[in-house]
């Protein structure tokens, strides 16, 4: 499939989705087909050709490269710093609204194909297109290219990791810590 897509000229559409894709990754993607499943939400799919695939496979497997790399980055950033630390502030950077933000900052909510009844009811697609992205990354030039994605051309550019690390998210556990702190009885 790569030598087949080495060989066959790509036509103009797909020379300026390329472009895009450089731009946002900073690097040049090999495997176009993948890119393009990155961001084909699951709406689209039948009104374009019911054989083609969404980004859901891809997003599954985003996901978890996602977790690795932003754990490994985490990890040598904050050395000699405790596990729920460590867990917390990867926790912050993974997040659907921080993936959302960051999507549509590199212009990936501009990639997603979709029908336009479905983009309302979804509010998490552009953070789904991020995950499926770093899917088709991996698959495509591998773990340390997915590693040098996120820290050049996501965290630097876009995320304080020092600041973020201290924001406080997690409202309804440091409330629980306070009531058993104070004794108090804390139900929901």
């Amino acid at each position: 499939n790569r030598l087949f897509s080495v060989l066959t000229p790509l036509s103009k559409e797909d020379k300026e989705f390329k472009q895009k894709l450089k731009n946002i990754l900073g690097f040049n993607p090999t495997n176009l087909a993948l890119y393009k499943q990155a961001f084909r939400h699951s709406s689209s799919t039948h009104e374009i050709n019911e054989h083609l695939q969404s980004n859901e496979r891809l997003e599954f497997l985003g996901d978890a490269i996602l977790d690795a790399v932003v754990a490994d980055i985490v990890y040598k950033r904050f050395e000699g710093k405790r596990e729920g630390f460590l867990t917390n502030t990867r926790s912050k950077i993974v997040q659907r609204e921080t993936l959302n933000q960051i999507a549509v900052k590199i212009g990936l909510d501009k990639l997603i194909k979709y029908t336009t009844r479905q983009s309302s009811h979804n509010s998490y697609m552009c953070g789904n297109a991020f995950e499926a992205l770093v899917g088709a990354i991996y698959l495509d030039r591998g773990y340390a290219t997915c590693k040098f994605f996120m820290e050049e051309r996501i965290i630097k550019p876009y995320l304080n990791l020092e600041k973020l690390s201290r924001k406080e998210v997690n409202f309804k556990s440091k409330l629980i810590e306070w009531g058993q702190k104070n004794k108090f009885l804390i139900e929901f």
